[in-house]
Order: structure tokens, then sequence, then C-alpha cells
């Protein structure tokens, strides 16, 4: 079973919401609470920065509340209270499921992405919340945490049992846990699949798989973009049809849905270019020269990812609130011509790639996000990190994760970094995700310490394991795996953070 799996199907990429969950009712505790002889109450909330959140206790309540962050969410329709129809504009029309909801309509729900049937036996309170933004929301994030926790503390009526607070999270809400690490006095982390390779690195990427795109298609009738690569398209309607536009042009120019008409050949020529310059792994057992069957998931991945690169980045630089329309830019002077897997190729790309002069969105994007350890609340942080991500992840892709550890090497924090192998963007299972909480609390050890034994990555596996997993099958942890860093992938910025300039 996973616990999680956040890889995109068809209607998920049309509508462009990758937030995770499982699908099942709103319960308030898990199925075996009963069973093991405790209660919940469950409360929501809305915070002063304009998000909805929801919160469980436990009644034999440890005093530690874990936030769980969701991932990337262009959907501002969910930002309302859970357990509301999303049709309802007043928020006020209640619902326990879709059929309490008009028909065709969805309840909304803040999940817990599976972790309450994780926690809650553990004595933990959970909390979730929706952010007050949609898309890349670390930029007001940490507002939305505080709302959660000032909350707790003064509203709940549990407020006095509360000791420590530890924030975690998927995607993008992994991003959101770095950067509470960052900014935040907490007491402890656990980013998962987490995008936190900082603001500029990240959006870098996007930007060169976009331009990369815009060299092998803009000739192409159908598949140009009218936007600038660092301004990113406008995503105007949250119904999904901005996202269908994005994904039938991709597929005009490079034929993996198998929707448009088109030379497949040259398609597949294009395809196989593409691949060969970005080094974009969400296309699994693809030949060169091959195929796409219609809707082969591997090729929605690649469309997806094309989704992030132009309306996932135009959704915050548009925002008026965000960089307010200010392009993000740099990449004139830089060096292509090692790029990918085809030299003659990368010359070609180095030749013939747009040329961006740094934007003025550059500075306020990098200060919403930047790894960095040595100084500032990060230089304050002592307690230990624990970090699971995928090694064939091709969306939060593993030199992100490189990026956040070489910046707690630089800072002298204690963490341990663990992946995974099965293929597919934040696919866990509930035995992998039950143990690195079970071995990070073992670790974290009692309120006012002292802090237990830093476990191995042996330790981790042993302890899925322990959980009933089979190695192999449902424990797919990976203690040889080392990713290669971001100058590896794409030309290295003058202005990124030290940690994301690292070649060793």
């Amino acid at each position: 079973m996973n616990l999680h799996r956040h890889g995109i199907a068809l209607a998920a990429l049309l509508a462009l919401t990758t937030a995770p969950g499982i699908a099942r009712a709103f319960d308030t505790c898990p199925a075996n609470s009963v069973a093991d002889g405790y209660t919940c109450d469950e409360q929501t909330g809305s915070g002063k920065s304009g998000g909805y959140f929801r919160v469980t206790f436990p009644s034999n309540w440890d005093g530690d509340l874990i936030i769980a962050n969701h991932g990337f969410d262009l959907n501002d329709k969910h930002i309302r209270p859970h357990g509301t129809c999303l049709s309802d504009p007043s928020k006020q029309t209640t619902c326990a499921s879709d059929s309490d909801c008009p028909q065709g309509d969805t309840c909304n729900e803040i999940s817990y992405m599976g972790l309450d049937q994780i926690l809650l036996p553990m004595g933990k309170a959970i909390a979730a919340g929706t952010y007050h933004e949609s898309g890349w929301a670390v930029f007001g994030a940490p507002k939305d945490i505080k709302d959660i926790i000032d909350y707790v503390k003064k509203s709940s009526g549990h407020g006095g049992d509360l000791k420590r607070v530890i924030i975690t999270g998927f995607s993008g809400g992994g991003a959101v846990t770095g950067q509470a690490t960052l900014t935040m006095k907490i007491d402890g982390a656990v980013p998962l699949c987490a995008a936190v390779g900082g603001g500029l690195p990240t959006w870098d990427v996007a930007m060169d798989i976009r331009m990369v795109y815009d060299f092998l298609c803009d000739g192409v009738g159908g598949a140009k973009f009218a936007s600038k690569p660092d301004m990113g398209e406008p995503n105007t309607q949250n119904s999904g049809s901005d996202a269908q536009s994005m994904a039938l042009k991709v597929d005009t120019c490079l034929g993996m849905l198998g929707v448009m008409p088109g030379d497949r050949t040259a398609q597949q020529q294009r395809l196989d270019e593409f691949l060969a310059l970005t080094n974009f792994a969400g296309v699994k057992d693809y030949v060169p020269g091959g195929t796409f069957p219609p809707a082969y998931s591997s090729g929605i991945n690649l469309a997806s990812a094309m989704g992030f690169a132009t309306l996932g980045l135009g959704d915050f630089v548009r925002d008026p609130e965000r960089l307010g329309s200010k392009a993000v830019g740099l990449n004139d002077g830089l060096d292509y011509a090692s790029m990918g897997t085809d030299a003659t190729l990368a010359g070609q790309l180095n030749a013939g790639i747009k040329r961006l002069t740094k934007g003025a969105g550059r500075s306020k994007l990098a200060k919403a996000s930047w790894p960095d350890f040595v100084k500032g609340k990060g230089a304050k942080v002592g307690y230990p990190i624990l970090l699971m991500s995928g090694a064939n992840d091709w969306l939060v892709i593993p030199e992100f994760g490189h990026v956040y550890t070489k910046a707690l090497d630089l800072g002298g924090k204690d963490y341990l970094q663990t992946w995974t192998d099965p293929f597919g963007h934040c696919v866990f299972t509930a035995e992998e995700t039950t143990a690195i909480f079970h071995k990070y609390f073992d670790w974290l050890g009692p309120v006012g310490g002292p802090l237990g034994t830093k476990p191995t990555l042996q330790d981790v596996e042993d302890e899925c394991v322990a959980e009933g997993g089979v190695v192999g099958d449902s424990c797919n942890f990976n203690h040889s795996f080392t990713p290669n860093w971001i100058a590896d992938r794409i030309p290295v910025r003058p202005d990124w953070p030290e940690a994301a300039k690292a070649t060793n």
C-alpha cells in the first residue's frame, strides 16, 4: 500500500493540482483508535493571513504538535475551510464527503496526507493548512504555520499542553518545511521529497527546461508559448483549461501524449533531443526513437514538469503580492555546451538558446527561499533533521536535496538523508513513512532532552521491516545512492547560494 503517491494522472494534470492525500472519508480519528484506547478532538480554524487549517488532538497527547504541509496546488478554490463544498463561493456549505455537495461538486479536504494514521497512535497532535496563497507558497507559508501555532496556544483549549512543534511536508510542502527550518523557531523537521534547493536554483532549473523546449519547439506551429521564459504563463481559470492548453502545446511539439496530430517522426526526434539536453528522468522505459502510446503515464510526467516551468512559474512571478510581475531572468553569458548527453546538440543549444539578463525579481525570490545554516535563524538550529527523498524522483530532483544537505553540512547541523528507489514523484509506502517518524522521535528524544541515538540508514530500514515491510517491496531504501549536484545539470548562476554552487 502506498501511504503517499504524488504522481499526476491526466485529470490531475489538467487541474495542475498535486496536493496529496488518501481517498477516504474525513474521519476524526483513525479506525483503530478505539481499540488503541484513545479518542480525538478535531478542530478547524482560520488564520490572520487568510488560510484555513485543521488540528486533531489525541486524548493521550504527549505535547508534540506536527504540522504537515501539502504540495503544489494552483487551485485557489482549495483555500477554504475543511469540509466545505467547492462550488459555494461563500464557503458556508458544509459537507462530510462529496455526496453531501451538489452533483459533480467536491467536498474540500484539508488532508493530513495519511500522516494522522501514523502520528495520532503515537500520541502526537497533527495539523494541516491550506496556506493563504496557491502555487509555490513558501513566500507566505511561515505566516500560515504561525497562525496554526497561535491557534493551538490561545484558542484550542490545549495550549497549556503544547511542548514542541515539528514541521513536515511533501514536495512543495517539503519546501515549506525546509523554509521553516531557516526562518522559524521550531523544535524539529522531517522534510519529505522536499523541493529544498532554494528559490533561485529551483526555478532556474525550471526556466532552463522551458528554454530547451523553446529552442526545439518555437518553430513548430501551435507549440510556441507567448510568454517570456522567466515570466511564466498566466493561470487565470483555476478550472484546468490553462493546464490543458499548456499540455496540448507540449504534445504538439513532442508528441508524448499522442493526442495532437503531427509528424510522428519529427515529434519523436524533438522528444529525443529534449531528453538528451535536460536529462529528464520522468520518462521510464522510453527507448529513443520509440513510440509513446496515447496518454502514456511518462508522457504525462513530462507535460506536468512543463506545467511547473510555465504555469507554476507564472503563478508567483505574476502575483502582485509575491514578485509583482518582476521577471527572474539571468542566463546571459552562461555556457550550455556541456549540458545533457549529446555534445553536438548541446553546442547548438549554446548558440541558439534565448538569453535573459538578471531580472528584478531574483532578489525577492532569493529571500523567499535561501538555504543557509551559517547565519540567521538557520545558524541556531539545534534539533536533528531527518529527510526522505526519492532517488528517481523526476519532479523534485535529487539535486535539490543535495543543495539542502550541503547547506546543513556548511552549518554543521545534525541530519540524516534517506533515499528510496521506486520510480515516481513522492512515492513512499506506509511502512517507509512510519519508520521515518518512529526513528525520528526516537532520535529527538523526550521534551527537554537529551537527544536519543542518531539512527543509521540501516536502522531506518530495520524499523521499516519491523513495521511489517519487506525489503525491495514496501521497504525500498537505497543506502548507497549519492545525488548529483545542480551544477552538473545546468550552468551555475553567480547569485546562487554557496550550497548550490558546490561540485564536490
